[in-house]
């Protein structure tokens, strides 16, 4: 059977390349390395960082665990990033036995997911998200791989409403303050 994946650090030629001052979203960990999940969607390969406190629902989260931790761990999407070039992966690595027989059973899910997120988030960046569904893509690292994912450096990562008040010269309005004023109209 052939290998899927592979869990790697990443080198130091990686974060040479991406300095904590101009690409902050990336993790730099300086005392703890940066141990990733390394695997093939579609044209890239990504590096998708095993996070210990995951608190948020871009991920995939390990139900099983030998770890002593009182936290979520898992596979956080939102910081993968683009490792086409192979002096970016580093020495390889280990992990939990219980995660990695779980990364084995469900790593067809975890594919699916990640690829479910990656096409999010270029729906977010070309602004076809609405607010609460864009919440997830805001600090994501692939902000840094437009041109490996597919976008044009023409698209921002603005929310409707900030451009729109843009083209318009109209200043934004909070869309909390929105849904009060829907509120309000409908009580009369």
């Amino acid at each position: 059977m052939k290998k899927k994946y592979e869990i790697n650090y990443l080198s130091e030629d990686f974060f040479e390349k991406y300095d904590s001052k101009h690409f902050p979203e990336i993790e730099h960990k300086l005392n703890r390395p940066y141990l990733v999940l390394v695997l093939k969607v579609e044209n890239n390969t990504y590096a998708i960082p095993f996070r210990t406190n995951v608190s948020h629902k871009a991920c995939y989260r390990f139900k099983n665990s030998s770890r002593d931790t009182h936290s979520f761990t898992g596979l956080d999407y939102s910081k993968a990033v683009v490792v086409n070039d192979d002096r970016y992966i580093g020495t390889a690595a280990f992990i939990d036995e219980k995660e990695f027989l779980e990364l084995n059973r469900k790593y067809y899910f975890i594919i699916k997911q990640f690829s479910a997120y990656v096409s999010g988030y270029k729906k977010y960046v070309a602004g076809e998200l609405d607010d609460f569904s864009s919440k997830k893509y805001r600090y994501s690292t692939l902000q840094y791989f437009h041109s490996e994912i597919g976008i044009s450096v023409k698209q921002n990562i603005e929310p409707k409403e900030k451009a729109v008040a843009a083209s318009t010269d109209v200043p934004a309005i909070h869309p909390a303050v929105i849904r009060r004023r829907r509120k309000v109209g409908r009580s009369r």
